[in-house]
């Protein structure tokens, strides 16, 4: 009984351990990845520079037919909704600011990036760690950080923002005006009014809370990635640990977010 407690008991502390444990090792692997990648002022060059421009590439620019699907749909299952409920309240400004520019637009363009992004990195580093191709790399004198890490987690970081503006500017655009079209022609006034109606928080909480998204989401990736030491089947292993820390380190952070802002 007294062992069945104690176990019991140590679960919810060796779980909080486990997680701090993994900041602690999350954080030094991003900032020596960056301090690798700036401290041979060459932040820009030939090689880096094309690592960051691909991996923006790849993260925003090839996923906007999924980006444009999902807004549109969004658009008319939140914003149209929203405008439609709330409409006769008198808040809908209020209401748009917040549930869709600061908490939808950020939580889906991540959970895209999580399951398209995240997941092709860890499986990409994951085989070159695997194929010695990691180690070919250092052996030719070539720093990992700086080549394939860093521009990567910028790549990320760069794109989560980017993609969570345009999901967020559609998204509003589309229930705005089809609730104009669908409703009643009035309600095309929230073009002007969610503009006069921002609050100049909002910008700020925007921008800070996507960054700290697209820096958990490519600094998990890549660090499950390179965890792979000899077994193929350590790939779709490290590849759904790296899936999973990175919604829970979202929602973590978007919970701490709005608990400040209360």
């Amino acid at each position: 009984m007294i062992k069945t407690l104690n176990t019991v008991i140590g679960l919810p502390g060796s779980f909080v351990i486990k997680r701090i444990l993994y900041l602690v090792n999350l954080a030094t692997f991003t900032s020596f990845a960056f301090r690798d990648w700036f401290k041979r002022l060459r932040v820009f060059d030939r090689y880096s520079y094309r690592s960051l421009v691909s991996q923006i590439i790849f993260t925003g620019i090839d996923a906007l037919p999924t980006i444009v699907f999902l807004a549109i749909v969004a658009g008319f299952v939140f914003t149209f909704r929203l405008i439609a409920l709330f409409d006769s309240v008198g808040d809908t400004v209020t209401i748009l600011n917040y549930a869709i520019g600061l908490e939808l637009g950020p939580i889906i363009a991540a959970i895209l990036l999580i399951s398209r992004t995240g997941s092709a990195i860890t499986v990409d580093l994951g085989n070159m760690k695997l194929h010695k191709e990691i180690e070919a790399l250092e052996l030719m004198g070539v720093d990992v950080n700086e080549y394939l890490i860093a521009p990567r987690i910028l790549g990320v970081t760069i794109s989560q923002l980017a993609i969570a503006v345009f999901f967020t500017l559609i998204t509003l655009g589309v229930g705005i005006l089809l609730s104009g079209l669908l409703l009643s022609p009035t309600h095309f006034k929230y073009f002007f009014e969610l503009l006069e109606g921002l609050n100049p928080i909002i910008f700020p909480i925007f921008f800070i809370k996507n960054i700290i998204f697209g820096l958990f989401i490519g600094s998990i990736a890549c660090f499950h990635g390179l965890r792979v030491s000899q077994s193929a089947t350590e790939v779709p292993q490290q590849t759904q640990r790296a899936i999973v820390n990175s919604l829970l380190m979202v929602f973590i952070v978007d919970g701490l977010v709005a608990l400040l802002m209360i």
